[in-house]
């Protein structure tokens, strides 16, 4: 009879083990979304950095000449304002991958890896000396900046999910390491094209910091759904202070961007 209750008590030991062991496990995932990153970098495209523009635009002799011809042979040269007050980056969409482990059913720890790629546009400001002009106002023409630049995240998730049968909600601590870099930074005029930066040519671009690492922390805030036993949604709100080395310093300390993100997850 005591061996009957000892093997019982083995049995019964097993199966708790056993159900442990399945609130504990991998899982891994897809992310998709949308990140709205911090202005206060754009502005290093306003062609400002390291005088790009005024470089590019008065002191290259062919650059010089057509943007003249285009003006129908009228001089000009960027008032010292040419430059914009205000650019900031569009939204880029954010993919990436997540692999995480259920430490119980209500914490999970997780690490992912995001990409995705930014877009700037805006004017600069060129002053035209028309001789034909008989007011004494300054004339002015814009011309178009666009660039592109690439991200990289890598994030260290640990998150509190709540108790519930199909919805839960979501609660957590982030850590960011981050990575950059220039694709494309193009000013043009009526069309026509100057290269800031290229990649085809670094002798170009031997003065600026074109890449570089950062790092940040953040919340998750998110909500849950379980679609299947083994298929749940999570959707996530990641604010972050991220911090890069773009070799300036922005105007504010605080550079919070934000991030929005669908996971599919099997778990």
């Amino acid at each position: 009879m005591r061996n009957y209750f000892l093997l019982f008590l083995f049995c019964l030991s097993l199966s708790g083990f056993t159900q442990g062991e399945k609130e504990r496990k991998f899982f891994f995932g897809l992310n998709i979304g949308t990140k709205i990153a911090n202005k206060n970098y754009a502005s290093r495209y306003g062609g400002w950095y390291q005088n790009e523009l005024p470089n590019t635009l008065l002191n290259n002799p062919t650059h010089y000449q057509n943007v003249r011809y285009i003006l129908n042979d009228i001089d000009f040269t960027l008032p010292f304002d040419y430059f914009s007050q205000n650019m900031r980056y569009s939204p880029g969409l954010l993919t990436g991958l997540l692999f995480g482990y259920s430490l119980s059913p209500n914490l999970q720890a997780s690490v992912e890896a995001n990409f995705n790629k930014l877009k700037v546009r805006d004017v600069f400001s060129i002053e035209v000396f028309d001789p034909s002009n008989q007011t004494s106002q300054e004339q002015y023409e814009l011309g178009e900046i666009y660039a592109e630049e690439s991200r990289f995240n890598g994030k260290f998730n640990f998150d509190y999910i709540s108790d519930g049968e199909r919805a839960k909600y979501i609660i957590g601590l982030s850590g960011l390491f981050g990575a950059w870099r220039i694709d494309q930074h193009i000013a043009s005029f009526r069309g026509y094209q100057m290269n800031l930066f290229s990649v085809h040519n670094p002798t170009n671009n031997i003065n600026n910091v074109v890449s570089g690492l950062g790092w940040g922390a953040g919340i998750n805030l998110g909500i849950e759904y379980r679609f299947k036993p083994s298929i749940v949604a999570q959707i996530m709100y990641q604010p972050n202070h991220a911090q890069y080395d773009f070799d300036f310093t922005p105007a504010r300390t605080l550079l919070i961007q934000h991030d929005l993100v669908v996971r599919i997850l099997w778990k």
